[in-house]
């Protein structure tokens, strides 16, 4: 064999077993969902309070309000999709990585500039 060839079958069976590792440690949603709900768990203020108080009915909510989209060695998942508050998170390799905004911090409101401020702010998810 080929000096050439050789390092070129390595590199391949090197790339596969990348890909295989990753593809193995991409989260489902079951994992995601425990995730999620630790997070929330965390937060500051009356929505970790209350997911405290209620960690069932969060990851029922969880379960039933996030799209996985699986890419095999990745996936994406977003809480409320289509929604303005959205949140998503990246699992790979047995971790999440938020992109964006973490779920525990509160929702930016969409409303027009020079608008006022409310009252009361309520967090998102």
């Amino acid at each position: 064999m080929k000096p050439s060839a050789h390092r070129t079958s390595r590199l391949l069976t090197a790339l596969a077993v990348v890909v295989a590792v990753l593809a193995v440690g991409n989260p489902g949603l079951d994992e995601f969902a425990n995730y999620a709900s630790r997070q929330i768990e965390q937060a500051p203020g009356a929505l970790g309070f209350f997911a405290g108080l209620l960690p069932g009915l969060t990851r029922s909510y969880l379960l039933s309000n996030t799209q996985r989209s699986n890419f095999g060695v990745f996936s994406i998942y977003r809480i409320d999709p289509g929604d303005s508050r959205s949140v998503a998170v990246l699992g790979i390799a047995w971790h999440f990585l938020p992109l964006g905004r973490s779920l525990a911090a509160p929702a930016d409101d969409a409303r027009p500039s020079g608008a006022s401020e409310p009252q009361g702010r309520s967090s998102g998810i």
